[in-house]
């Protein structure tokens, strides 16, 4: 079975030794966690550490080992279903959250060639540039109010929305800049609720590609799946699974 537990933050030491004695194969782990629960872990992947954050723990009789498939799930989504691949690609990157953090370290180690990340508060960005070994592609940070921002846009091949712009109950519009998307390009959401963000009808009206945060969700829970079982987790099934569920909520 799998349960949702909600765990406040000075809890989560607590929650983690509990973890420990009980017979829980695992746990996915979910904002604000991922970075904190990093301290409890006994193992952490490498993958896990180049990203600076936990979204999958793997409990083996006590010993708990911390993954993060984010990233996974994300170049998974792009390659194997918009059947584009990362490398020697233009990627441009909006947010710089721990969603991001996943997905910049991703496709920067599936050999893109150029970078960009924009960030509201552009310190945050410059971060998570800072942390990549930008001698194997072109790493850039920029705010959002940047004279570079449009520019950055037209020249991607693949942009990504790592923010929580366009989900229910947020602000209704696409990212600044959008005008910038042309056709030939990719444009992916990792929001899924709605499914067809502002930021994905825009781009569609402009002709680009698009990709819905469903194919990420779904992949990255297919390997959480997969190390805590060790079994392939049936993609397609599941996908629409998920959206019979999505749009009965949108009928309520």
């Amino acid at each position: 079975s799998y349960k949702a537990f909600d765990v406040e933050p000075d809890k989560l030491k607590g929650f983690i030794d509990r973890l420990r004695a009980k017979g829980i194969d695992g746990l996915n782990v979910t904002v604000p966690h991922k970075v904190a629960v990093m301290e409890f872990m006994d193992e952490i992947s490498g993958e896990a550490l180049r990203i600076g954050a936990v979204n999958t723990i793997v409990n083996n009789d006590g010993k708990l080992t911390g993954h993060n498939t984010d990233g996974y799930g994300l170049v998974t989504s792009i390659e194997a279903n918009a059947g584009v691949q990362i490398a020697d690609k233009k990627i441009f990157v909006y947010g710089a959250g721990g969603a991001a953090r996943a997905v910049c370290r991703a496709v920067y180690d599936h050999d893109c060639s150029q970078l960009t990340i924009a960030n509201r508060t552009e310190a945050k960005a410059v971060e998570i540039a800072n942390g990549l070994n930008s001698s194997n592609a072109d790493v850039t940070a920029i705010g959002l109010g940047s004279n570079k921002l449009v520019d950055s846009i037209k020249t991607a091949d693949i942009i990504i929305n790592t923010t929580s712009m366009g989900m229910e109950g947020a602000a209704p519009e696409p990212p600044p800049g959008i005008e910038g998307v042309c056709k030939g390009q990719l444009v992916v959401d990792i929001v899924y609720r709605p499914l067809d963000t502002p930021l994905l009808k825009k781009a569609k009206a402009l002709g680009a590609g698009t990709l819905d945060g469903l194919w990420m969700l779904i992949h990255q829970g297919a390997r959480s799946f997969g190390l805590w079982t060790g079994e392939k987790f049936p993609v397609e099934p599941i996908r629409e699974k998920l959206l019979s569920e999505l749009s009965g909520n949108l009928r309520k």
